[in-house]
């Protein structure tokens, strides 16, 4: 009956007579395979999962049922029924692919990891046994073969599951694709998919097997290194540049003339900073394709990255002829020119490029910049005012144009330059503030003080506070120079720099009566900071004035009333102003304290002492010792505090003494040769540090010291003797080394020091002192151009150290390489354009050469930061004078002279302090 009402139809009643068939007997296996037709068409999967799990419970390997409940638990969303499933399925179909495919899906469903990984590799292993269509999965599914024979001795390496998962997923999406693109008749883009599978090798730092893996592509595929190259480009994009270049040198040695491998290691090359592999490519990649602009541009640019701008500047002219178009390559001409720093070659590419008609401003921009260079102002003046002519102008064109403006020495036109670019950016802080130094420079400093002072309207910084005072300082107007200290003070009340230096300005203007008021007020802001309170005094000092005098001294003793130092000061000022009673008050409480019992005054050094209180403790120390206080017993400890509170002198002096009377004591003997050494007397230190090793000749740390003392005192034979000594026991550290070779240098024996330092030339950094040394060796052995290449080579190596290369450009200079000290001074000024010491340097090498304009221009510049030094003040003054521009000169020494008088005083005090404290 249920199958007649099937055939008719009546799916309804055929499902409700079953229902009561199996009702009766719901074990009978032919009606529980008729009911899952039944139930499914009815549309009953509940019912007909019932019955195939009863079917399986009696028949368990039954696999037509088994796939049907699968598919039901599916249809019914039941994804972990299906699962469990699947597996079942997979169990007894072992060598069917579909239960592991369906697995693979569901255990990347439900994130189970490592039984994915698994099945992938099961499934991998059925997929091998098929004919593959294409090479890409052949060489795939070895790989994962080779990844599972791995897994199968570590099962539990996460990077390992997680490349063998990433892979397979890979191939699944070619395979996919692939059927796509068979459609459409497209071809699959191979070579992107071998880039997918890389790129998990390299994320997984699985290098060497991702090489292995491109290697049987390109073996299988006949395609040279093509598939290993893009593994070069992966590991590129991974930042991984120096695995990046190691594999494309590699590649290079299989297929030295493969285009995409050399046009990839210069890319890479030069992302990684590397300019002379990049150089070497890129040269070869011209020689094979003589007709690519690309590759003839992109080594231009490597040549300017490795200071070959020569080259560079040919490789460009070249272009521009073979193209016959100037425009395009002229101001890459000129760049490469303007980086160079060669005058002879700029003026060359300047002459080259002079019939070019273009007025695109960076171009201008750049021409500009380079007649600057060659000291032709007017003319650069005249490209760059074309530069502020056009539209979209920038702040920063009307600064090099003020400039250029500048260099030309015509006060006029620099007025003009600066005018126009106000009345452009009136509002503009930092225009107005150049516009200040603009007019400073040219001694224009009433204009200066006006413009700060409008500035300041705006903003209150302090360092245009500070160059609004020393502009009105170099008026030489007293009254104006009152009236800024007065208006500094109004707007910044609180700032002490501020307020000392309008104390300053006052003295400058020989008013120290205006000046004493400003340091007094910062001396009390300050709560008695020493510096203050003793310029406070001398301010005093230089007054002249008794009721000065007075106040000067009470303040100070107000505000340190415990300073010893401060107190001699007020007590030498209260004498000046007649007060002598005072003075011996002063006196009496700080020299007084001798009348104190001197057992008393012992424990009150051994609190001090305890109690950290190093300074007061050395005192009472020092004062019980000087009259005669049991002074074996207390020497020790003033020896130790000595030392503690940079007293060096008295700490050797005692540790000698104590030593002299025991010769046999090895730590007392070593004490006394620190200390000598600490003191600065390293003839003495090497009598104790000799007699140290005497005792302990096998001391070989100890003798390393005496050596370096050797060394201080100037023993320089003795240095050698001992270093040779260690270096033949095998005591000398490599450091030490390098202080041999400067030994043999101070021997002047340049070639012994080669043997040491020529060693460092070959490694692949030189570094940065033994590079110092080698130069200075070179050059001693007559091998000047050698020690001029250890220079360029520095230079190189250390390009964004701008430290290091202005202080190799100083060395270069002492040792008259005046070339080498120039390029590096620039160097370090591309860095960071207001490095102190390559300003000054390229200013004293720029006088030397008789370029005074940009002698002078770089001393300004120098001076502007650091405006207290004198020898640079003189020097200005001194360029000024052979430009015969007299007033600039004679103001220049005027602000030396200041200079001089001012560190003077600051020495004599410092003198003065240094005798109170022995």
């Amino acid at each position: 009956m249920v199958r007649l009402y099937l055939r008719s139809g009546e799916i309804a009643k055929a499902s409700d007579i079953l229902t009561e068939l199996l009702a009766e007997d719901p074990y009978d296996l032919r009606l529980l395979n008729i009911g899952v037709d039944v139930f499914l068409k009815r549309g009953m999967p509940d019912k007909a999962i019932a019955s195939l799990e009863e079917i399986l419970k009696q028949k368990p390997d039954r696999i037509p049922e088994r796939r049907k409940l699968a598919q039901v638990y599916e249809w019914n969303v039941m994804p972990r029924e299906a699962l469990h499933t699947w597996e079942k399925l997979a169990a007894l179909e072992p060598d069917k692919m579909k239960p592991l495919e369906q697995l693979v899906m569901y255990y990347r469903y439900y994130n189970m990891f490592p039984q994915e990984v698994d099945a992938i590799i099961r499934l991998n292993e059925l997929q091998g046994k098929r004919p593959f269509s294409g090479d890409f999965m052949y060489v795939l599914n070895d790989e994962i073969e080779l990844l599972g024979t791995e897994h199968a001795k570590d099962a539990d390496d996460p990077y390992l599951n997680f490349l063998i998962q990433r892979i397979f997923i890979v191939g699944e999406q070619f395979k996919a694709e692939t059927e796509f693109r068979a459609e459409t008749g497209e071809k699959v883009d191979v070579k992107q998919y071998v880039i997918y599978v890389l790129e998990y090798f390299v994320a997984t730092d699985r290098i060497n097997e991702g090489y292995a893996y491109a290697t049987r592509m390109d073996e299988k595929t006949g395609l040279d290194v093509e598939n290993r190259v893009q593994l070069v480009k992966v590991l590129g994009w991974a930042g991984s540049y120096d695995r990046a270049l190691e594999l494309a040198e590699r590649l290079l040695k299989i297929s030295p003339e493969n285009v995409d491998l050399l046009t990839e290691t210069a890319w890479m090359a030069r992302s990684a900073g590397r300019h002379d592999i990049a150089q070497t490519v890129l040269e070869k990649l011209v020689e094979l394709e003589p007709d690519n602009r690309d590759h003839q541009q992109a080594l231009g640019a490597v040549y300017m990255a490795t200071g070959n701008h020569r080259k560079a500047v040919s490789l460009f002219r070249s272009l521009a002829q073979r193209v016959g178009n100037w425009l395009i390559y002229a101001h890459d001409m000129l760049r490469a020119a303007l980086f160079s720093g060669d005058i002879k070659l700029m003026s060359e590419v300047v002459e080259q490029t002079g019939e070019v008609d273009l007025n695109e401003p960076d171009y201008l921009r750049t021409r500009g910049a380079l007649l600057l260079t060659l000291e032709r102002p007017r003319e650069a003046y005249d490209v760059l005012r074309k530069v502020v002519d056009s539209p979209g102008a920038t702040l920063d064109d009307y600064r090099n144009l003020i400039d250029a403006a500048a260099t030309t020495a015509d006060n006029q036109l620099l007025a003009d330059t600066v005018e126009l670019a106000l009345k452009v950016y009136p509002g503009d802080l930092d225009l107005m503030r150049t516009a200040g130094s603009a007019w400073r420079n040219v001694g224009q400093p009433l204009k200066a003080y006006r413009i700060y002072r409008e500035l300041l309207t705006k903003v209150q910084e302090q360092q245009d506070i500070i160059d609004m005072l020393l502009a009105a300082s170099e008026t030489q107007d007293l009254n104006l120079g009152k009236q800024a200290a007065a208006y500094a003070v109004k707007i910044a009340p609180d700032d002490v720099t501020v307020i000392a230096q309008a104390g300053e300005i006052m003295l400058w203007l020989n008013s120290p009566k205006d000046s004493y008021p400003y340091y007094k007020k910062a001396a009390i802001m300050t709560g008695g900071n020493r510096e203050y309170v003793m310029n406070l005094i001398q301010v005093a000092s230089y007054t002249a004035d008794k009721s000065i005098f007075r106040d000067a001294a009470e303040t100070a003793i107000e505000l340190r009333p415990d300073d010893e130092q401060v107190g001699l000061l007020a007590a030498a000022v209260w004498t000046a102003a007649g007060d002598t009673r005072k003075a011996e008050l002063l006196l009496a409480r700080f020299a007084g304290q001798g009348t104190k019992n001197l057992e008393t005054l012992r424990k009150w050094a051994d609190f001090a002492d305890q109690a950290g209180l190093i300074e007061e403790a050395y005192r009472i120390y020092d004062e019980l010792y000087s009259r005669g206080y049991k002074r074996k017993e207390i020497r020790e400890p003033l020896a130790r505090l000595a030392e503690w509170t940079e007293r060096p002198l008295v700490a050797a002096k005692i540790y000698g003494e104590i030593s002299d009377e025991s010769p046999r004591d090895f730590e007392l003997a070593k004490k006394a040769a620190k200390a000598w050494s600490d003191a600065g007397e390293y003839v003495k230190s090497a009598v104790y540090y000799e007699r140290a090793a005497a005792l302990k000749p096998d001391d070989y740390d100890l003798k390393l010291e005496l050596a370096k003392v050797y060394g201080f005192g100037g023993n320089v034979e003795g240095q050698i003797r001992l270093f040779k000594e260690l270096q033949a026991a095998g005591k000398l550290p490599e450091t030490e080394q390098v202080e041999l070779a400067r030994a043999y240098l101070d021997a002047r024996q340049p070639e012994s020091a080669l043997q040491i330092l020529e060693p460092y030339a070959r490694l692949k950094k030189l570094p940065r002192f033994e590079g110092f040394l080698l130069a200075s060796a070179l050059q001693m052995a007559g091998r000047g151009s050698e020690a001029s290449d250890v220079y360029k080579r520095l230079k190189k190596e250390y390009y964004k150290d701008e430290i290091f290369l202005a202080r190799l450009g100083a060395e270069a200079l002492f040792n008259n390489f005046q070339t080498d000290a120039y390029d590096l001074f620039e160097a370090a000024l591309k860095i960071n354009p207001e490095n102190h010491t390559s300003l000054k340097g390229l200013g004293i090498i720029l006088g030397e050469r008789e370029e005074y304009k940009r002698a002078a221009s770089k001393l300004r510049k120098y001076l502007r930061l650091v405006p207290g030094d004198a020898e640079g003040r003189y020097q200005l003054g001194e360029i000024y004078r052979l430009m015969g521009r007299e007033n600039d000169a004679v103001r220049e020494f005027k602000r030396a002279a200041r200079i001089i008088r001012r560190d003077e005083r600051r020495k004599n005090t410092d003198k003065n302090l240094k005798r109170i404290d022995r």
